[in-house]
């Protein structure tokens, strides 16, 4: 099995796929994205959906505990059980950086166990570091509500929300004139921006 299942925790890659045997799709909206490589990210995992994003709410991606490397899983919950079915169909066994994606329906469903190990580690802090990465937007989040809602950790030099092809992306940066602000910011993770949580990483300086 990927990985171990505790009281409370997602279940095992194996018995997800024995469970979606016959499962009825619709119930569901998350699609199990098995096979992953160990180094992809919630940004490479974007980029794999394209135009899809716009029906991703969120991106799980379960990370070992003693280091920054993933389970080889990821979990991707679109906004209707439509849209993940469409992806399974149209994406299912296309390949992500040099691994074939297995994607099923996820049958998974979180307690209120354990599941820390389900938190994303924090990247490595770049060396000048005045810019953080702001995940899980949505896709109507605009620059100025970005500045106004990290000005309370020091003055914003630059935002900017990415975007493909007129497209938002679903996260973008924030860089600060001072560096001390970074830290604050971090914290702001769980915090919410149009009703929807979000996470706040380090990030290299958009001058950089």
């Amino acid at each position: 099995k990927k990985f171990q299942k505790k009281k409370g925790e997602f279940q095992t890659v194996k018995q997800q796929q024995s469970d979606t045997k016959g499962v009825d799709a619709t119930s569901f909206s998350t699609v199990m994205c098995s096979g992953l490589n160990f180094e992809a990210t919630e940004e490479d995992l974007r980029t794999f959906f394209g135009d899809m994003c716009d029906d991703i709410e969120e991106i799980s991606i379960p990370l070992y505990k003693d280091g920054p490397r993933n389970r080889g899983v990821a979990f991707v919950r679109f906004n209707s059980s439509q849209a993940m079915q469409a992806a399974i169909d149209e994406l299912d066994g296309k390949e992500l950086m040099g691994r074939y994606l297995d994607l099923r329906v996820s049958t998974a469903k979180k307690t209120t166990g354990d599941t820390s190990h389900f938190v994303k580690a924090l990247s490595e802090k770049p060396e000048m570091c005045r810019t953080v990465g702001v995940f899980n937007l949505k896709w109507q989040t605009t620059e100025e509500q970005l500045a106004e809602h990290f000005q309370e950790c020091g003055e914003v030099f630059a935002v900017r929300v990415v975007s493909k092809n007129g497209r938002p992306q679903g996260f973008g940066f924030v860089e600060f004139v001072a560096m001390g602000a970074v830290d604050k910011a971090i914290k702001l993770t769980g915090s919410s921006i149009g009703g929807r949580p979000i996470r706040v990483d380090y990030a290299q300086n958009l001058d950089s």
